[in-house]
C-alpha cells in the first residue's frame, strides 16, 4: 500500500512538472525548472514515445545546464529512441570515459549491442550495471544476462547466471521459469527434475518452484508425479492458475478426463475464460465419446473467437466420428484457411478425402503438406496410403524411397512397400524385404496383416507368421 501511495504521488508530482513546462511554453513566459525536473520531464516524453517534445526539453535544458553529463547522456538515449544506434553509442562510450561507475550509461549501452545482435558486448555492460546498480534491480539484470546467453545458444552460461539469480533471490520466478525452459532446450529433461526437486527442498513453500518440478516431470512422461507437484503449488497458492492448467493436461495424459474437465472448469472462476480452454474440455467430452457435450465446448469457444482453429478441428473430428463427412471437411478446410501452413491440419483433411474415395483432391493434400514439412514421415505414410488405395503403386514406392533417411527401416515403412511391391507381383522382393524387417521388428507381420488383411490367406505370409521370433 505504501508503494502504490509513493507512485500516486511521482505520478502527481510529474504531472505538475509536465503541467509547468507546457503552460509556459504556451504563454511564451519563463519559468525555473532545476536539472532533475527537466531530467524527468525528457524520460516522461520518452516513455510516452514523444521523442520531439523530448528533444525540445533536452534543447532547453542544454541551454541552462551546458556542462551536465546527464543531459548528455539523455541525449544519447534520444538518439537511440529514434533509431539511431550507430551515433549513440560512442556518444555513450565517450560519458562512459567520464563516469565508468555509471550504471545506467551501462545499461543504455547493453541494451543498444543486444538491439544490434551483439550479445557480448551486451553481456559485459549488463555485468557491469550488475556489479555497480541498485540492488532492486538485480534480478531484472540477471535475467537481461541470460537471454543474451540464450540468443548464442550459451545454454550452460545461461543456467549458471540463473542459478546464480534464484541464490541470491528465490523468489525470482521468471529465473526459475528460464531455468526450466535452458534445460529443457538443452535436452536434459532429468536434470531439470533434479534441480527443481531440490529447489523445492530448500524451498517447500515455493508455489512457482512446484509448478516448474511439475513442468519437467511432466517433460519425462512421469504425469502422476507432476500431478502431485502440481497439488503442492495450489495448496501453497489456490489461486495460481498455470498450475490448474498444467494439472489437467498432466490428467488427460494419465486419461482422468472427469478430474480434468474440474481443473479447467475451476481455472475459468480464476480467469476470464479462454477459447483454448474451451477447446481443451471439448477434447475430454470427446475422448469418452460425450460427442453432443464436445460439440457444445467447441460452439463456446468459437463464440469467443471465431477464428480459433483447433476449436473447428474439433467439430471437424466430432462430425468424422458421427461420419459427417461434408461437415468435417467442412471445418478441417475452415482450420486449414485459419492456419495454411499446419501441417496436422493437411493430414486430417487428407484422412477424410482418403475415407471418401477422393484420392486426387487427398494427393493435392498431402502433396502441399509436403511441401511445408518434406521429411514429415507421418504425412509420407498417409500419402502413400492414400495413392494405394487408388492402385497408384509405383508412385506410392517413389514416395516412400523418398522418407527421410533414418526412417527407411520404421515398421510402416516397411510395410507399405511390401504393400505396393506385392500388389505389383514383385513379391520376391516384397517378401525379402518382409524379413529383412521381421529380424528387427518381432511383430512385423501381425502389424502387416492389420494394414494388408488379404495378405492373410497367402501361405507363404503364413509360413513367415509362423516362424516369426517370439518376443522373449
Amino acid at each position: 500500500m505504501h508503494d502504490e501511495e509513493l507512485n500516486d504521488q511521482d505520478a502527481q508530482e510529474m504531472a505538475g512538472i509536465v503541467e509547468r513546462y507546457e503552460a509556459m511554453l504556451s504563454s511564451d513566459a519563463s519559468s525555473f525548472f532545476d536539472l532533475m525536473e527537466l531530467e524527468s520531464l525528457i524520460e516522461h516524453y520518452l516513455h510516452e514515445g514523444q521523442h520531439r517534445k523530448a528533444q525540445q526539453v533536452l534543447k532547453f535544458a542544454g541551454s541552462l545546464y551546458p556542462e551536465s553529463l546527464s543531459l548528455q547522456l539523455r541525449e544519447a538515449q534520444l538518439m537511440a529512441g529514434t533509431g539511431n544506434l550507430k551515433r549513440a553509442i560512442p556518444r555513450l562510450r565517450n560519458l562512459l570515459a567520464f563516469e565508468p561507475s555509471n550504471d545506467e550509461i551501462h545499461l543504455t549501452l547493453a541494451t543498444l549491442y543486444s538491439q544490434l545482435d551483439q550479445h557480448q558486448e551486451a553481456i559485459h555492460h549488463y555485468r557491469q550495471a550488475l556489479d555497480l546498480g541498485d540492488a532492486v534491480y538485480r534480478g531484472d539484470l540477471f535475467i537481461d544476462i541470460a537471454l543474451e546467453y540464450e540468443n548464442i545458444g550459451h545454454w550452460d552460461r545461461a543456467v549458471a547466471v540463473l542459478q546464480e539469480a534464484l541464490l541470491e533471490n528465490p523468489n525470482n520466478e521468471t529465473a526459475l521459469h528460464e531455468l526450466g525452459f535452458c534445460l529443457e532446450s538443452m535436452g536434459k529433461s532429468t536434470e531439470a527434475v533434479g534441480a527443481f526437486q531440490q529447489f523445492v527442498d530448500d524451498h517447500p513453500y515455493s508455489c512457482p518452484g512446484w509448478y516448474n518440478l511439475g513442468n519437467a516431470l511432466q517433460r519425462t512422461g512421469a504425469h502422476a508425479k507432476a500431478i502431485e507437484a502440481y497439488d503442492f503449488a495450489l495448496v501453497i497458492d489456490d489461486g495460481f492458475s498455470p498450475a490448474l492448467l498444467q494439472k489437467a493436461s498432466a490428467l488427460t495424459m494419465v486419461e482422468d478426463y472427469d478430474q480434468a474437465l474440474e481443473c479447467y472448469s475451476e481455472s475459468m472462476l480464476l480467469d476470464a475464460p479462454q477459447a483454448n480452454i474451451f477447446t481443451l474440455m471439448g477434447e475430454c467430452k470427446e475422448r469418452v465419446g460425450h460427442l453432443s457435450e464436445a460439440e457444445e465446448y467447441y460452439l463456446n469457444a468459437l463464440e469467443l473467437d471465431g477464428d480459433f482453429a483447433d476449436a473447428h478441428v474439433g467439430l471437424g473430428v466430432v462430425a468424422e466420428m458421427r461420419e459427417d463427412w461434408t461437415g468435417s471437411m467442412k471445418h478441417f478446410e475452415r482450420a486449414m484457411a485459419l492456419e495454411p501452413e499446419n501441417v496436422e491440419y493437411h493430414i486430417l483433411l487428407g484422412g477424410i478425402l482418403k475415407k471418401i474415395g477422393m484420392h486426387d483432391e487427398a494427393d493435392l493434400i498431402y502433396a502441399n503438406a509436403l511441401r511445408l514439412e518434406p521429411d514429415n514421415l507421418e504425412v509420407h505414410l498417409e500419402a502413400a496410403e492414400n495413392l494405394q488405395a487408388n492402385e497408384r503403386h509405383e508412385e506410392a514406392l517413389g514416395l516412400l524411397d523418398a522418407v527421410p533417411p533414418a526412417s527407411t527401416e520404421d515398421p510402416l515403412v516397411i510395410c507399405r512397400r511390401f504393400v505396393s511391391l506385392y500388389s505389383l507381383g514383385r513379391t520376391k522382393t516384397a517378401y525379402s524385404i518382409l524379413d529383412l524387417g521381421i529380424e528387427k521388428v518381432h511383430d512385423l507381420c501381425q502389424l502387416l496383416a492389420e494394414l494388408f488383411p488379404g495378405i492373410e490367406q497367402d501361405a507363404e505370409f503364413s509360413l513367415r507368421v509362423l516362424n516369426a521370433p517370439r518376443k522373449s
